[in-house]
């Protein structure tokens, strides 16, 4: 080479060998160590290499044509252009370094493609829901494919090597975040932990999920299957099973993908419901809760509407409190799935307001919200429509239940529920 070479140490990549008269661990990024050793520099220009990349032969010689001079020359392969052999003129870059944020903020850059061997970064297939799991326990390399193993035949992964000219950052790609790039880290929760995050836009096949229809003894159940059936073909149904938490996880085993949507059977869809959510990948496994308007009470919020669940997390609560789907990971999502029909029968209405009215007052018992308020009032209040009567001694019956202080964990139970309409009312 003819010029100084400054070669940037990555221990924990595999080394190659290329001639250098100057050595420095990697520390931040590029345009600190440039910033480091640049007084140090006895050539006009000088090379700063990575020293996990292999030379071409083409770059070993290469000298900029006399309008090239005060370029940084970035020698590159794959789709970042942010590669890691760099030529730089020392006293343009001296010149300009006061006005410099970041390396790529320098007046002229002259980008050069070619072919370079990088090392292999290595890929964790998995599914969305596992995705942090399966990235903390990979090993301590410097970055990590993380990619939906949906995609594991499809040669979806991009022809990208992470730039080093800036603070380490994370990449993701597609409007579902199912290619990720990361970084390594000890441990994290989400990946959302990272403080910087690069997105790119790329088309790749997106897997639906499955939609479950959970029913139990509900007088309409066929009719609002057969209607979502017709429409939705991926629809299973889940029927009979008795107890909610039983019912809960048989759904999640009859789900074939990482997430499934549950539909209930006393709420009828809005057309513009199309079940095209997708989950967060870059955070945490949660349940996704979706609005529903009660004609009733005139109320929307998320009680009775579609659930999007995540498997894991259904097949993995078996304790849990008065709401099987809050005892876990959530998140309320306002989009109008569907709209209750709490006309279907008398004590279909009863039971769902003693049900969700015994959920709000002990929240308001223990931990109000102006929300939580407005919406026991809203039960609590007589409202319009048939069943409406029902709607409103099924709140005043759970308020009663709770003064009783008897265990209100048997509002879990359908049969108790059941039986105990029938005793009060038939």
């Amino acid at each position: 080479m003819a010029f100084d070479c400054v070669k940037v140490n990555f221990s924990q990549y595999e080394q190659k060998s290329f001639w250098y008269n100057h050595e420095i661990p990697f520390i931040k990024n590029y345009f600190e160590i440039i910033k480091s050793k640049i007084a140090n520099i006895k050539t006009t220009h000088f090379w700063v290499v990575a020293s996990f990349v292999d030379i071409p032969d083409e770059v070993l010689n290469f000298i900029p044509e006399q309008f090239e001079q005060k370029q940084i020359h970035v020698f590159y392969s794959g789709e970042n252009k942010e590669g890691n052999i760099l030529l730089i003129p020392k006293e343009e870059f001296l010149k300009q370094i006061n006005n410099l944020k970041f390396l790529r903020d320098y007046q002229d850059i002259n980008y050069h493609k070619i072919s370079m061997l990088y090392p292999n970064i290595p890929k964790i297939f998995s599914t969305p829901s596992m995705f942090v799991s399966d990235y903390n326990s990979k090993t301590e390399y410097p970055y990590h494919w993380v990619v939906n193993k949906h995609l594991e035949d499809l040669n979806c992964v991009p022809d990208y090597f992470p730039s080093y000219w800036h603070d380490i950052k994370m990449y993701t790609w597609g409007e579902t975040n199912d290619i990720n790039l990361v970084p390594y880290k000890k441990q994290i929760k989400q990946f959302y932990d990272f403080e910087l995050i690069q997105k790119f836009n790329a088309t790749y096949p997106v897997q639906d999920m499955d939609i479950i229809f959970i029913s139990y003894d509900e007088p309409l159940a066929q009719k609002r299957y057969d209607k979502l059936k017709s429409k939705f073909l991926r629809a299973k149904w889940c029927k009979n099973i008795k107890g909610q938490t039983n019912a809960y996880h048989t759904a999640a085993r009859m789900s074939d993908t990482d997430y499934f949507f549950a539909v209930f059977p006393k709420i009828d869809l809005v057309s513009s419901f199309n079940f095209s959510f997708q989950p967060d990948r870059l955070k945490h496994p949660a349940h996704y809760i979706f609005d529903c308007y009660n004609t009733v009470i005139d109320l929307t919020y998320g009680h009775d509407g579609v659930i999007l669940y995540n498997k894991k997390l259904v097949l993995e609560t078996l304790q849990h409190g008065l709401d099987f789907t809050l005892s876990a990971p959530h998140q309320s999502i306002n989009i109008l799935s569907a709209e209750n029909r709490l006309e279907d029968s008398p004590e279909l209405a009863w039971r769902t307001a003693f049900r969700e009215v015994i959920k709000l007052k002990t929240q308001v018992d223990t931990k109000p919200t102006v929300e939580s308020k407005y919406r026991l009032n809203k039960w609590l209040t007589l409202g319009h429509g048939k069943n409406a009567e029902w709607v409103y001694v099924g709140a005043q019956d759970a308020v009663k239940f709770i003064e009783s202080n008897e265990d209100l964990m048997k509002s879990y139970d359908f049969d108790w529920l059941k039986n105990k309409f029938e005793q009060n009312y038939s």
